[in-house]
Parts: structure tokens; C-alpha cells; sequence
């Protein structure tokens, strides 16, 4: 049987690692004001910032944790550790043409053809990935209810990239732009099949896990688990799909159905965010761990976009609104959702790495040593004061004010960076320990 003490992804930390350094050079491009809001949501450092958000920083942040999550809820082995580092190596380069490829647009057009073939090596990453964790979810079935949201999220994520795919063979093969150029109009669709049924989802999925887990909380969600997956599943659905359709359709049925699947998503979201309190209150755990305390503002997040993109809606105003919202999303939710589990993820995989091994053999060090939780407190406190006031710029008519919030949520990302590495290179349990802490190493003799 497959569990956490005897398997390890040998990729998942290198896949971290990528993901946090396209992270950083995200918000360099942002701070040096190549994006959105000093350029157009067209222009191409937006596109390339975008890009190394989605696919450098949260597909890989995503892959990367999945690679070791889905083979504990399955108890099976991935198809393949050597897929994992091709999946790895196809995506990464991949969005480094892409990247490329959009900062070439209208300058060298011959350059830009890197574009698609970026985009079609990301295609392949994908593919590997999807074969990959699809073998242990098959193999597994009946799943629990994780299991089942991580395989829509998948399912969420090959129409997310086969979409991008499309728009980069528009963007750059001028022969294929009347057949594709109308999918332009889809980009929304495209952006809400990768943020919300393939990120969104996904999250949900793996966080029913990883809360009760680390929090002792019950695992079985019940009715308002299954409301969350079925609401959210067919909400991204229906909405995506009908938003393709009305591309090339124009009928108020269609009209209809997208804005059913808007009020599916936003019912959904309630019910998540209510049964994460849930989680919160009927926890055995008496002291919650620095990770899920911050986490708190994660959700906070998810429920801010959601009510501003419900707000938007309901006075016609969601296509301005949109940027807002993909920024809370990206930054707020699933950015502060990624930071805070990282700092609990990092250190789990380094114990059982360097130290699981050698339980009942000496004196090994705790998790909980690996990490000095104090220190974390001021970095997310100063990445979600950023992410907020920068929202609150936008919001307010003040766009300016984004990248000078942006230099607070650049400065905690590298201050949470450090404590990765040290929790990684065991600096704190290795280390001089003062009368008042708590023992760093615990005694795990036999007999």
C-alpha cells in the first residue's frame, strides 16, 4: 500500500521549487511595470506575467503536490516517476517559448512562432500529467470525494490548455486565423475553465483532505461535500460551455445557462467556505499550526472575489471587473492557499525524507522543528496586507497603487522563500535552541 511514510515523490519539491521562482519572476514583471495596470490586459507582458502566474507558478505548485497527494488518497503508485520529470521539464520549457513567444508579438513575428510551440509543449506536459495521475484515480475507484474533484479539475485542465493552444495558433499562423480567430472572443472562458474548474476545483478537492489531516478534523464532508463538487463541477461546466457556444450562437437560452452556471459556482463557494469553518470548529487539534491560521486568509480571498464577482455581475459590469477578480483569485486565493500549505508541505516531505527513516533507530526531530512559526506570522500578514491593499487600489479608481502593494506581497513571497530553504536544509532543528523553546528532538527508541 501506497501511504506518505513510505512513498515520496522524488519531483514534488523540485516541481516547488520551479513553480516559487516563475512566481518571483511574475512579480518582477508586474513591479517593473510591463503588466496590467500601467499596460493594456492585452499587452504582451501582461499576457507573459499571466502566463507565468497560471502555468509557471500554480500549474506546477499544482502538479507538483498532486504527484504526492493523489498516490496517499489512492494507495497507488503514479504510472511513472520518470513522467513526472518529463511533465516537469516539457512545461517548464514550454513556458519559457511561450513567454518569449508573447514578448515577440508585433515585434519579430518569426520569434513569436515560439508561442504555439510553447504552448504545445505545455499540451504535452499536460497530456503526461493527466496519464500519469489518471492511472492510480482510475485504478482506485470508487473515490472519495477529493479523489473525484482532483479528476474534474484534470478533465477542467485539458480544455483550459487546448483552448490556450488555440488562441497562440491564432495569435501567430496567419493561415489558421479564420478558422480560430473567433475563439478570441473566449478568453473569459478560458481563463474561468483554468482558475475555477481546474485550480478551484482541484484546491477545493485537495484541502477536504490536507485540513482534516493536519487539524484532526472528520474527513467525511457529507451532503455539503458532495453539494460543493456536484455545484461546482456543473456550474464551471455549464458556464464554460455555454460561453463557447455563444461564440458562435447568439440565443438567450445560452445567456441563460451561463449565468445558471455562474449562480452554481457562487452557491458552491458558500457552501465550501461553510464547511471549512466547519472543519475549523470540530478539529481535535487544540492549537492550530501557523499553516491553516493563515490559510484563513486564503478563504477570505475566495469569498471576497466571489462576492465582488456576484456584485459586478448584477450591475452588468463584470468584463471591467474581471482583471480584479483574476487578481484576487490568482494572488489572494489560490496564491495565499499555495503559500500557506507549502510551509507545512516543505517540512513534512523533509522529515520524511531525511529523518522518517530512521524512526526507532535514535532521536530524530519533529516536524513541527523544522520550522520557527513565529517567524512566518509577519510574512503572511504582509503578503495578504498587500494583496488587499492593491484590490482595494484597483477598486477604488487608484490603479497606481497596485505595484507598490505588489512590492509588499513580493517582499513576503521572499521572505516565506527563506523559510522554505531553511525548513528544507533542517536550519532550525540543526540549530542553537534557547531555555524556552520546546525539545527539538524527540526520542523514538524501541524498548
Amino acid at each position: 500500500m501506497v501511504t506518505l511514510a513510505n512513498r515520496v515523490s522524488r519531483w514534488t519539491l523540485p516541481a516547488f521549487a520551479l513553480a516559487l521562482v516563475n512566481f518571483l519572476l511574475a512579480e518582477a514583471l508586474i513591479l517593473a511595470g510591463l503588466t496590467w495596470p500601467a499596460r493594456s490586459v492585452s499587452a504582451p507582458g501582461t499576457l507573459a506575467a499571466v502566463h507565468l502566474l497560471v502555468i509557471g507558478w500554480l500549474l506546477l505548485l499544482m502538479l507538483g503536490a498532486l504527484f504526492q497527494f493523489v498516490p496517499v488518497i489512492t494507495a497507488r503508485a503514479l504510472a511513472s516517476q520518470r513522467l513526472a520529470l518529463l511533465t516537469l521539464l516539457a512545461i517548464e520549457a514550454g513556458l519559457a517559448a511561450m513567454v518569449g513567444g508573447f514578448l515577440a508579438i508585433g515585434r519579430h513575428p518569426a520569434l513569436a512562432l515560439a508561442l504555439p510551440a510553447g504552448g504545445t509543449a505545455v499540451l504535452l506536459g499536460v497530456l503526461l500529467a493527466i496519464f500519469n495521475l489518471g492511472v492510480p484515480l482510475f485504478g482506485a475507484r470508487p473515490l472519495a470525494l477529493p479523489g473525484r474533484m482532483v479528476l474534474s479539475g484534470l478533465a477542467f485542465l485539458l480544455v483550459t490548455v487546448a483552448l490556450g493552444l488555440s488562441f497562440a495558433l491564432a495569435f501567430t499562423v496567419p493561415p489558421l486565423a479564420p478558422y480560430l480567430a473567433v475563439l478570441l472572443y473566449a478568453v473569459g472562458d478560458h481563463a474561468l475553465a483554468g482558475l475555477g474548474g481546474w485550480f478551484t476545483l482541484t484546491a477545493m478537492g485537495v484541502s477536504y483532505k490536507l485540513l482534516p489531516m493536519f487539524m484532526l478534523a472528520p474527513e467525511e464532508r457529507g451532503v455539503a461535500g458532495e453539494c460543493v463538487h456536484v455545484l461546482g463541477a456543473g456550474g464551471f461546466a455549464l458556464a464554460v460551455g455555454a460561453g463557447l457556444a455563444r461564440v458562435w450562437v447568439a440565443a438567450e437560452a445560452l445567456r441563460v445557462a451561463q449565468d445558471s452556471g455562474y449562480m452554481a459556482i457562487a452557491i458552491a463557494v458558500m457552501i465550501y467556505l461553510w464547511d471549512i469553518v466547519r472543519i475549523y470548529r470540530t478539529r481535535k487539534r487544540a492549537l492550530i499550526e501557523a499553516h491553516n491560521r493563515a490559510a484563513a486568509g486564503a478563504f477570505g480571498f475566495l469569498g471576497l472575489a466571489a462576492a465582488l464577482a456576484i456584485g459586478f455581475a448584477a450591475t452588468h459590469r463584470l468584463g471591467a471587473g474581471a482583471p480584479l477578480i483574476i487578481f484576487l483569485v490568482v494572488f489572494g486565493w489560490l496564491g495565499g492557499l499555495g503559500l500557506t500549505q507549502l510551509y507545512k508541505i516543505i517540512p513534512f516531505l523533509t522529515w520524511l525524507t531525511r529523518y522518517g527513516s530512521n524512526l526507532g533507530r535514535g532521536a530524530v526531530p519533529r516536524v513541527q522543528d523544522l520550522v520557527r512559526e513565529r517567524r512566518s506570522y509577519p510574512w503572511f500578514a504582509l503578503y495578504f496586507l498587500g494583496v488587499l491593499l492593491g484590490a482595494a487600489c484597483v477598486l477604488a479608481g487608484h490603479a497606481g497603487g497596485l505595484r507598490p502593494s505588489l512590492a509588499l506581497v513580493t517582499l513576503a513571497t521572499v521572505g516565506l522563500l527563506i523559510e522554505y530553504w531553511r525548513a528544507w536544509r533542517g536550519h532550525y532543528a540543526h540549530g542553537r535552541r534557547d531555555a524556552s523553546a520546546p525539545p527539538s528532538f524527540v526520542s523514538n527508541q524501541r524498548g
